[in-house]
């Protein structure tokens, strides 16, 4: 069973940390699918603070545990799936390729074409690119305005190996980020929650799993909230 979880917009100190309390738990395989409010940046993991001294002064920054560019979170789907690693066998490249060839035919059904990049750079853990969305490479999903969709991952090893796949697909341009695509350039956009089912109905088909809706278990949420105090940590945001 894939369990999935739909929550409010929620604060960028609280999104992380609930995606790394996903990630150190002990269900199989669980899809987040949320919003940010207030919109806020996410830095990759590896990439430097300093590289975003230009950001507006008020401008939320957290720390991502994946890798990857930053991301200006505005009107957007993101989605965390946090999974047992057979899940997702094989290398990063495999399981970018098996989930976004599946969403790129799931969005084609509400009338939103976009295709898999085969060419380009590898997805790489510390991108030459400071922005995720600028430069699309190898097995982002693009359309004739540029990126659409993009995907970065963590993998540990301790408890026992664990997957989390962090997903964006823009539904309207962020300030900060006017290059990318959009879910809005298309004439008659699907609904959000429309795009919430497409999504996961994507991510079941690939896991091979039946999506069932659930909720956060007691323990979960108090793993988040042990957590979050180090996502509003300046020295954690700004440790490389």
């Amino acid at each position: 069973m894939l369990r999935v979880i739909v929550d409010q917009d929620g604060p960028p100190t609280w999104n992380m940390a609930a995606d790394e309390a996903l990630l150190l738990g002990e269900h199989p395989a669980t899809l987040r699918l949320y919003g940010w409010a207030p919109h806020a940046v996410s830095l990759g993991y590896f990439q430097s603070l300093r590289d975003f001294a230009d950001l507006p002064a008020a401008t939320p920054i957290v720390r991502r545990l994946t890798g990857g560019g930053a991301i200006h979170h505005g009107d957007e789907i993101t989605f965390a799936l946090a999974a047992d690693a057979t899940l997702l066998a094989g290398d990063v490249g495999d399981s970018y390729r098996r989930l976004h060839d599946e969403i790129v035919v799931a969005l084609a059904t509400a009338g939103v074409a976009c295709q898999r990049l085969d060419a380009g750079d590898a997805q790489h853990a510390r991108p030459r690119q400071r922005w995720c969305f600028a430069a699309p490479g190898r097995d982002d999903l693009v359309t004739n305005r540029g990126k659409l969709l993009g995907s970065a991952q963590r993998r540990i090893h301790s408890p026992r190996p664990r997957v989390l796949h962090h997903g964006s697909l823009v539904l309207q341009r962020p300030a900060l980020t006017p290059f990318v695509a959009a879910v809005d350039d298309v004439a008659a956009p699907p609904t959000r929650p429309q795009l919430r089912s497409l999504l996961t109905a994507a991510v079941a088909r690939t896991l091979g799993l039946v999506a069932q809706p659930g909720q956060w278990t007691a323990a979960e949420h108090e793993r988040t909230t042990s957590l979050e105090p180090r996502y509003r940590d300046a020295n954690f945001t700004a440790r490389r």
